[in-house]
């Protein structure tokens, strides 16, 4: 390639010149001028040195007024001590980078800042003052404002949902259990009838107490007998579980009892109880077993139904507030609640399920953790 010997002069000739240190100043005037952020400087005294266009638009004072004056006037008077701080750090050479804080604009009113304040330091080495660059984040802060009422009013339908639900599954068995007292001819038999739902009642009140904070369910363990308590929730959905045509396999092993919280574990039970009978419309066999895992010592309740399934594309959102397979019927609630309790006991839970013809059906396996005593207790009762 062979070049013009015209135009290599020609972009000679453009070429810019060098900086001088008096256009280098200029440059840099410009951009502080230019910025969207206030940019002051002050001495060590924290008198104002400089304040550019910006700063006048954030705080209200123009150049005037403010330069010459403490940087205190646009601290609010129970900030005052930030400026002790802030000095102290730059005369130890420090550098404060995104402090967020509060100022004052000239009219008083107070508003959000980010400020970054840097040691102004002379030829010598000697720092002689601060350079402070502060952004208005008024805005910003009020959409986080925005955003944390969004989240407490959501916060607040998700306990209303979860509330509604959990009151829901007790009730149901309340109207089913006076069901069966007055079909009932037996007054031994309507007796326990009531009892049960008596004790279902109790339960809603429990939920009701906890949730409008009258009562903390601080989860106060007891000793729990983890057969009875499964067999109880049978008793209660064995209207259901016997008109939808399910029959139920226990297969119980010997174990100590559980420190527990026995309302917790009712409420564990039940929804999962109620999910495989919404799961069995069609009949089918609900299987639960218990035993023990000595690797680690925990013990295991595994319930099994072998209704319609849950597809692999949902099982790892079963577990998720609100995600529902059942369409209109379902709240998306009891499986999230169910893994809460769980986890909050020091547990853990699993769910396998297939929806293929012939084998179709769900598997939760829930596993607690046994403590010292209760292995005690497990090898006394052996």
């Amino acid at each position: 390639m062979v070049m013009n010997p015209q135009n290599d002069a020609s972009l000679k000739n453009e070429a810019p010149s060098a900086v001088t240190p008096e256009r280098h100043c200029a440059l840099l005037a410009a951009l502080v001028e230019s910025t969207d952020d206030a940019v002051v400087s002050k001495d060590l005294d924290g008198i104002i040195l400089t304040w550019n266009n910006a700063a006048a638009r954030i705080f209200g004072y123009s150049a005037q007024e403010i330069i010459g004056k403490s940087v205190r006037v646009l601290i609010p008077d129970d900030l005052q001590h930030e400026e002790e701080v802030i000095l102290e750090k730059i005369r130890a050479g420090e550098r404060i980078c995104h402090y967020e804080t509060l100022r004052l604009r000239k009219n008083g009113e107070q508003f959000h800042v980010s400020i970054t304040i840097s040691p102004l330091i002379n030829e010598e080495g000697k720092i002689i003052g601060a350079s402070k660059i502060a952004r208005d984040i008024s805005e910003r802060k009020q959409l986080e404002k925005q955003l944390i009422q969004s989240e407490k009013l959501a916060a607040t339908g998700r306990m209303a949902a979860t509330v509604a639900h959990e009151i829901n599954n007790p009730l149901d068995s309340v109207l089913n259990l006076l069901y069966l007292a007055h079909k009932s001819d037996s007054l031994q038999e309507i007796r326990a009838f009531l009892s049960m739902a008596e004790s279902e009642l109790e339960h809603v009140a429990q939920i009701a107490r906890q949730a409008l904070g009258y009562y903390r369910d601080d989860g106060t363990p007891t000793l729990v007998d983890i057969q009875s308590l499964i067999e109880h929730v049978l008793a209660v959905y064995h209207g259901k579980l016997v008109s939808a045509g399910i029959a139920t396999e226990c297969q119980f092993e010997k174990l100590p009892r559980l420190l527990a919280s026995r309302g917790e574990l009712l409420q564990i039970f039940s929804n999962i109880v109620a999910n495989a009978i919404d799961a069995m419309s069609r009949g089918g066999k609900f299987r639960i077993h218990i035993k023990r895992c000595f690797q680690p010592d925990e013990i295991e309740i595994q319930f099994a139904d072998n209704g319609v399934g849950i597809r692999n594309d949902d099982l790892d959102k079963v577990f998720e507030p609100f995600f529902t397979t059942k369409g209109n019927i379902g709240t998306g609630i009891g499986l999230w609640v169910v893994k809460q309790l769980v986890e909050k006991r020091g547990g853990r839970i699993g769910i396998t399920s297939s929806t293929n013809t012939g084998t179709s059906g769900t598997t939760i396996s829930i596993f607690l953790p046994l403590t010292v005593s209760e292995i005690s207790q497990h090898k006394t009762v052996n």
